[in-house]
């Protein structure tokens, strides 16, 4: 089994943005298109800290992302929400990730 999964999306990132955080990132797979960058890694522990940092700092106004961190030897979901100049994190075990959502949802 791998140890983590993680995935990424952000929006408003341009081509400027993009080149300020590209060497930050931690993943083996990254997508840029127009102004869409999704992150993909499965694999290893990687730290992601100082990429959405660096998101988060550069993020124009209207720019926002969300990453899952999986961790499937703990079996937790770390989901980070970035806006400009803010992160929120939120952790829930896999077992309870339903229950969460349905309640963040009034479901």
């Amino acid at each position: 089994m791998e140890d983590v999964r993680v995935y990424g999306d952000f929006h408003r990132i341009s081509p400027e943005i993009f080149e300020k955080i590209k060497d930050l990132m931690p993943f083996e797979q990254v997508d840029y298109n127009g102004d869409v960058l999704r992150v993909d890694h499965e694999g290893h522990y990687i730290l992601i800290d100082d990429f959405i940092e660096a998101v988060r700092d550069n993020l124009p106004e209207n720019g926002y992302g969300h990453v899952e961190f999986i961790d499937q030897l703990e079996w937790t979901v770390t989901r980070y929400t970035i806006k400009p100049g803010k992160i929120e994190e939120k952790l829930v075990r896999v077992d309870n990730v339903l229950d969460a959502h349905q309640r963040d949802h009034g479901l």
